[in-house]
């Protein structure tokens, strides 16, 4: 499974951010938690990138715990070893993860209905205002640079 944070937030990050929210303590759900759901957003990254043996080495483990640990929402801690503690078992999204990443590396040709071209002009504003002087313009050349980084 995939993290959606990552690293977790502790200390005073964690209780600015997170409200001191009990549900997100590091590690924990939304703050670091493991989410089986993103198996399919994970197999799109790696055939969009041709890294397509990174997608089956993940679904290969979700393979030997998702069925037996009864389809969870999400794990706990660093590893996802352990059920997340406030985790709903056979969640038909985590389901749908799994299957949707199967058929996509079966059929990697459906991945293009879910792939699209960056925009190039919201790319030059991010990337470009991350890697220059704000008095500097980027241009298209080098946020499509960043693309390919």
């Amino acid at each position: 499974p995939l993290k959606i944070c990552y690293p977790a937030l502790e200390y005073e990050e964690w209780r600015i951010i997170t409200g001191s929210d009990p549900k997100n303590t590091p590690w924990s759900y939304h703050n670091g938690g493991s989410w089986p759901t993103l198996l399919w957003q994970f197999t799109l990254a790696c055939i969009k990138m041709g890294r397509r043996d990174l997608a089956q080495r993940a679904i290969e483990v979700a393979e030997k715990r998702l069925s037996e640990d009864k389809w969870p929402e999400y794990y706990d801690t660093r590893t996802g070893r352990f059920i997340g503690k406030q985790s709903r078992l056979y969640q038909t999204w985590t389901i749908a993860g799994y299957l949707s990443s199967k058929m996509l590396l079966d059929c990697p040709e459906l991945a293009s209905i879910l792939i699209c071209e960056e925009d190039l002009e919201l790319l030059e504003g991010c990337a470009c205002s991350v890697n220059k002087s704000a008095r500097t313009k980027c241009s298209r050349r080098a946020a499509r640079s960043q693309v390919l980084v």
